[in-house]
């Protein structure tokens, strides 16, 4: 499925850096430094208990990537980390290992809940799909044990980040997309699109970095089947675009979590309720609530409330408790049965 270029608004750039455009009316910028400070030195409710507990109220499980004979499988492996089975093929979002989501080893926005499985334990991977540079979603260190170990996999990127990728992954095998752009993909006799869609967000790696690349949502058309994966993102209008451009999304990956204190996230972080409120926009089958659970991102909600919070969202919007789910880490929903695994 081809998707024409205008139907999305794009993103505004003066040559060097990227910007949301004026029509994100939501998006007012993130807050000055005092601001910030002030927000760190704070309550902060949201920090992890023991690992006793998590394991009672969050377990982790081993994942099995058994397809049984679905053509839509995904298995939640942390964070915005999903391994998506769709139409004969598998690929992955954002893929994040890292006991840390910052540059160093030892400090910045820590792993509460350990990966439910190793790269080694993957199936094989046809694609990943990178929605921006932020290190919650780009690990450099896991880009290259996959490249490593699956060396033919493509790479899909928003632009101005294939400078990034050339360090880890060969140069054919990143597509480096803006919003509204998209790539065919032929594998055997079936042949899928990756289209990259617009998200409310921004993007920082190092000190003077910010805004130099783009950010993005991601929709994958299969043969039969299509599915959504948000990336990070505040509200705006172009999410009712998408069933109006690629029609009903089968399947939906959705952010639920890092949404307090509202006065900062809002702007770059949806909560439950706007997230409930994609699932309509989309017109999505299925959608699961993802980064939530994982690291502790200095957000101020108690780290069960985005799980919490979306079901009380999901029975206040009428929608059956089935249409949007939340899974523990290494759990499947497979299509077949519409029942976690």
């Amino acid at each position: 499925m081809e998707m024409e270029e205008n139907l999305f608004v794009k993103p505004e750039y003066n040559g060097n850096y990227f910007k949301n455009p004026s029509s994100f009316v939501g998006w007012t910028g993130l807050p000055n430094v005092l601001a910030i400070l002030g927000w760190m030195m704070g309550p902060n409710s949201g920090r992890p208990p023991s690992k006793q507990v998590l394991d009672e109220t969050l377990p982790v499980y081993k994942p099995s990537f058994d397809v049984n004979n679905s053509s839509l499988q995904c298995t939640w492996l942390g964070h915005a980390t999903v391994l998506v089975h769709l139409d004969g093929i598998n690929f992955i979002t954002d893929p994040v290992w890292s006991d840390t989501a910052s540059p160093f080893r030892t400090f910045g926005p820590k792993r509460y809940r350990q990966p439910p499985c190793s790269i080694d334990d993957l199936p094989d991977l046809d694609f990943a799909v990178i929605s921006h540079n932020h290190y919650d979603h780009f690990d450099a260190e896991a880009i290259q044990s996959l490249n490593k170990r699956f060396k033919r996999m493509q790479w899909y990127v928003p632009s101005g980040l294939k400078t990034y990728m050339h360090k880890y992954v060969p140069v054919e095998n990143v597509h480096e997309l803006s919003w509204g752009e998209s790539k065919n993909l032929v594998i055997g006799d079936r042949e899928y699109y990756i289209h990259c869609v617009p998200a409310q967000h921004w993007s920082q790696r190092g000190l003077f970095d910010r805004y130099k690349t783009l950010w993005s949502g991601w929709v994958v058309v299969g043969p039969t089947k299509r599915f959504y994966f948000a990336g990070d993102t505040g509200y705006c209008d172009e999410f009712r675009k998408i069933k109006k451009i690629f029609g009903q999304i089968d399947l939906a990956t959705l952010p639920i979590g890092c949404y307090s204190p509202r006065w900062f996230m809002k702007p770059q972080h949806i909560d439950p309720a706007e997230a409930v409120q994609i699932h309509k926009d989309i017109g999505s089958k299925k959608s699961i609530g993802i980064h939530w659970g994982t690291y502790a991102m200095g957000s101020t909600e108690a780290y069960l409330e985005p799980a919490d919070l979306l079901r009380d969202e999901v029975k206040k919007a009428g929608l059956n408790v089935n249409d949007f789910i939340v899974l523990h880490h290494g759990q499947t929903w497979t299509e077949v049965n519409c029942d976690e695994k």
